[in-house]
């Protein structure tokens, strides 16, 4: 009898396999049995993540389980990470890369697979780092790819969007709201729940002032005021705000996260935004979170993939 290829089943098993399952922003951690809950505690908050939006926010949800323990609906997790005393206890699947040990799609479609050894060689900050990536990666396909909704599709949004002079992939679960080309100004909103609304929201000018941290939330505050709805009481709480230098595609600018205030209604919320230049052309690109007393930081994390998409429709040439 012939023998199939080791490569060629693995990519049989995978396509035969279910899609991972588990909150998006989980880790799945699996420690080896001996290990002290003191150590594996200290080595969680190594890798945890905060983003402070009204408050610090974890980015992680971390979950434990022993190898015993790990069976049935846990294999299908979406990110699994493997803490072994020696690279023999970590499962076969996993390849060396670096001193991290990965795979995708090992028992699910769609899922990341890390293993690291602890014995002092691995860099808890490196592996932080590809955690986030994955935990981004699966809030992209959830967005992209996991709504049913009766929304125009993103491609005819991008098109429409052309005209403007730039396009943004915006996915299907967001619904216009404000449509101003001719004040350079548009937004769409996802209801999330009767409690939970975000605005996306892009602002552009025809000029090439280059904007100081303070201006450039400064602006930010004037657009909410002038465009949102209900919104002229708006402002950024200047405590709060964290404004840091960013590039996108050759355009440079800067990325604010804060918090903003409204007097006036007795709410307030989390925002990110960024400010960006390109070809005489100001940009503001603007993701607000109203989730009261609830968690903003998944939110606010769909605004920066969805405002990394954006490409001034110059670039290629359109």
């Amino acid at each position: 009898m012939r023998s199939v290829p080791a490569a060629f089943l693995a990519l049989i098993i995978a396509g035969c396999a279910g899609p991972s399952t588990g909150p998006v922003k989980g880790v799945l951690v699996v420690y080896s049995g001996g290990m002290e809950m003191e150590t594996l505690d200290g080595i969680l908050d190594d890798l945890q993540k905060q983003v402070v939006t009204v408050e610090p926010e974890a980015v992680f949800d971390f979950s434990v389980c022993t190898p015993g323990e790990f069976h049935e609906d846990l294999r299908t997790r979406r990110t699994i990470l493997f803490l072994a005393g020696d690279p023999s206890e970590l499962p076969s699947e996993l390849e060396f890369q670096g001193d991290i040990y990965y795979a995708e799609d090992v028992w699910a479609r769609g899922q990341r697979v890390f293993g690291a050894v602890l014995d002092g060689s691995f860099d808890p900050a490196l592996l932080s780092d590809r955690l986030e990536e994955a935990y981004s990666g699966h809030l992209q396909a959830y967005l992209y790819g996991s709504f049913v909704s009766t929304q125009m599709s993103s491609p005819d949004r991008i098109d429409s969007l052309l005209a403007l002079g730039f396009s943004i992939d915006i996915p299907k679960s967001y619904s216009l709201s404000e449509w101003e080309p001719e004040t350079g100004f548009i937004q769409y909103q996802r209801r999330v729940s009767d409690i939970c609304l975000l605005l996306l929201s892009v602002r552009w000018i025809e000029d090439d002032v280059v904007l100081s941290p303070d201006e450039a939330v400064t602006w930010r505050e004037e657009v909410a005021r002038n465009h949102f709805y209900d919104s002229s009481a708006d402002s950024v709480d200047r405590s709060m705000v964290q404004v840091e230098p960013m590039e996108l595609r050759g355009m440079e600018g800067w990325k604010l996260l804060g918090m903003w205030r409204n007097p006036e209604h007795l709410n307030a919320g989390a925002f990110t935004s960024y400010v960006l230049r390109s070809d005489g052309r100001r940009y503001l690109l603007d993701m607000e979170v109203f989730h009261e007393r609830r968690e903003k930081e998944p939110y606010i994390r769909e605004g920066w993939i969805m405002m990394n998409t954006f490409i001034p429709g110059d670039e290629d040439g359109r």
